[in-house]
């Protein structure tokens, strides 16, 4: 029995042992994830209780226009923050706060008060002038943070392609929001310690860690140049109160571009954030998030590639009695009379479909699409800008003879403005297809380059044989056709007009897009300009009459700021301007002889409607125009 008592205890002894070995286990592990595994979360917990910070925002970099002009920039305010744990006097400083911020006295004392909260935002972006108020008081548990906020020198000047920021800076539109990981910068912070009330504990350590500004952006943009379209802009909303505006000036021969706007907008200082619907819809980049039937610009482009495959040339001679019949179905041109005999370029003067309709059906449908691969349609061209569009084209199996014939005056494809004008732009520069671009380059606040565009070909479209073929007949577009309203004495400009009619619920409607994309100089672009006026509702719709004058003021004001030298021809030029041709009355006319009787004048005209008899004109009768002025003929 003794035995058994003794092997008992000692039973009992190495129990209690092997607890007390495995508690002292526990324990070393314990301590090992506490000291080794979890440390450094630990110490950051820890240091966020003993700890308190105030956030030092970075300057967001400035953005300029390829001349170095400040197109937005940052100045500095101050974030408003209350420690209520380390005020003193809650009732003056709600007082003060309310007052000097304009802010509700009832709302401000809740949070002064609210000691729950280590640290409560009152305000953000005050500016410096209030902040020097609340500095001046030197009231304990207040407490301010430098901040930045944007500023827009140019106000409505490139709304939607410098987009805006949000309150706190984050890029949320156009080139603020695409360049934002560059222009933000780093954030830094200012470290004190404080008891567990958060109040600062005197000769303890505080930590500065410093803010790094954002970079600064260099557009291709020449803000003069800009100005000039947005001028011309205003005019043409003026007159003839379109939907919508849309103008691009580009460099063909880099893919720059060197203007955009579209209009309405909003001043990029005072954005509509209250009215939702209005903010989206007029801070959005036309030019490169829409689509649109182009219409006659687009001949242009059937007109090159006709000429690169060797199906027609400029003298070849066509015959248009008005229409043509594809398919069973009749394809009309704009001029219903038709324009008769008439050659290549005759018919590119003319706009007359019947001949575009003829070379789509040459060229076949596996040939338009190669080209319109070239052309970048129906696919995005990687512009440095968020939101881009690819376009609309047809299944290439789905297309029928009726649907590549329409496709050849522009109708059956959906284009966005800077595909159309950046095709537009390789066709008239040799044929080298350009990756449109806004960023010049990017630099660090040391001036170091972190990034640079250069001029980058995405594909070869025509010949330079072709392309000189393409700026000579768009030359005697200018002078010898309807967009004579794009005619400069002493300059050479070439052009097409465009006029598209649009779709709603499948059908045709009687609302329009009025276009004209032209080059200056004619024989060796260096700019080219696409205006579009989207349901224009003054009364007229043509592009030569609603589109074409308004890129003529922007190329007018782009020679007066290079100061183009005008060519020996200004005398000769300026004769087929003077007015001495006296508008006769056409009302009551069947449309043949008012055609007949105005070409014998040596005038263009555009007919609107299709019936036999002219019922109004403009210009009205007995009003002095020039040769080649446009006759709006209503039947």
């Amino acid at each position: 029995m003794f035995n058994n008592s003794i092997f008992s205890l000692q039973k009992r002894l190495l129990a209690i042992f092997l607890l007390v070995i495995s508690i002292f286990f526990a324990l070393i592990i314990r301590l090992f994830i506490i000291q080794i595994i979890q440390s450094d979360w630990l110490t950051k917990k820890a240091a966020s209780q003993w700890t308190r910070d105030l956030p030092i925002n970075a300057k967001r970099g400035n953005i300029t226009d390829v001349n170095g002009a400040s197109l937005a920039e940052s100045y500095s305010s101050y974030d408003v923050y209350v420690r209520a744990s380390m005020v003193e006097k809650p009732v003056k400083v709600a007082q003060l706060l309310s007052q000097v911020i304009g802010l509700n006295y009832e709302d401000t004392f809740k949070k002064v008060t609210n000691t729950t909260i280590s640290e409560v935002l009152i305000k953000l972006q005050l500016d410096d002038v209030s902040a020097k108020k609340i500095i001046d008081a030197n009231l304990k548990g207040v407490l301010l943070s430098e901040n930045n906020k944007r500023y827009y020198p140019y106000g409505d000047l490139l709304t939607q392609v410098l987009g805006f920021t949000t309150i706190d800076n984050v890029g949320q539109s156009g080139i603020e929001l695409y360049a934002d990981k560059y222009l933000q910068g780093v954030k830094g912070y200012a470290l004190e310690e404080s008891d567990v009330n958060g109040v600062k504990i005197d000769n303890t350590l505080s930590t500065y860690i410093p803010s790094v500004d954002g970079c600064n952006v260099t557009l291709t943009i020449d803000v003069n140049i800009q100005q000039i379209v947005e001028d011309a802009l205003k005019v043409l909303c003026e007159e003839q109160k379109p939907k919508t505006a849309t103008a691009i000036v580009m460099n063909p021969n880099t893919g720059e571009i060197v203007a955009m706007s579209s209009k309405p907008s909003f001043d990029l200082n005072n954005p509509p954030r209250d009215n939702v619907e209005e903010l989206l819809n007029n801070a959005r980049n036309l030019s490169i998030v829409d689509v649109y039937e182009p219409g006659s610009t687009f001949k242009v482009l059937t007109t090159a590639t006709a000429l690169e495959e060797k199906v027609t040339n400029p003298n070849e001679s066509f015959y248009d009695p008005g229409y043509r019949i594809v398919d069973g179905e009749k394809i009309k041109c704009w001029k219903l009379i038709g324009h008769g005999q008439q050659t290549m370029t005759d018919g590119l003067c003319n706009s007359c479909n019947s001949v575009f309709v003829d070379l789509a059906l040459r060229l076949g449908t596996e040939t338009m699409y190669e080209y319109f691969e070239k052309y970048g349609f129906g696919n995005t061209l990687g512009v440095d800008f968020l939101g881009e569009a690819s376009g609309i084209l047809m299944n290439q199996e789905s297309v029928k003879k009726v649907d590549l014939a329409r496709m050849g005056f522009g109708q059956a494809v959906a284009v966005s403005p800077i595909q159309l004008i950046n095709a537009i732009c390789s066709v008239v520069n040799g044929g080298k297809l350009y990756k449109p671009c806004f960023i010049k380059e990017i630099t660090d606040v040391n001036g170091k380059v972190v990034s640079r565009n250069t001029p980058t070909v995405l594909n070869e479209t025509i010949s330079e044989q072709t392309s000189a073929q393409i700026r000579e007949m768009l030359e005697k577009v200018v002078t010898k056709s309807n967009a004579i309203n794009a005619f400069i004495p002493g300059y050479r400009v070439s052009g097409k007009t465009g006029t598209s009619q649009k779709y709603e619920d499948g059908k045709i409607v009687q609302k329009y897009v009025s276009s004209f994309v032209g080059a200056f100089p004619a024989d060796k672009p260096e700019y080219v300009v696409l205006v579009i006026a989207d349901e224009p509702s003054a009364g007229n719709y043509f592009g030569s009459v609603v589109a074409t004058p308004y890129a003529k003021l922007i190329f007018e004001g782009i020679i007066k700021y290079k100061n183009y030298a005008p060519t020996e021809n200004v005398e000769e030029d300026e004769k087929l301007l003077e007015k001495n041709i006296l508008m006769p009355n056409l009302v009551g006319l069947s449309l043949t002889k008012a055609v007949a009787l105005l070409s014998s004048l040596g005038l263009q005209y555009e007919i609107a409607g299709e019936g036999e008899y002219v019922t109004s004109q403009t210009p009205p009768p007995n009003t002095y125009v020039f040769k080649n002025s446009i006759v709006i003929l209503n039947t």
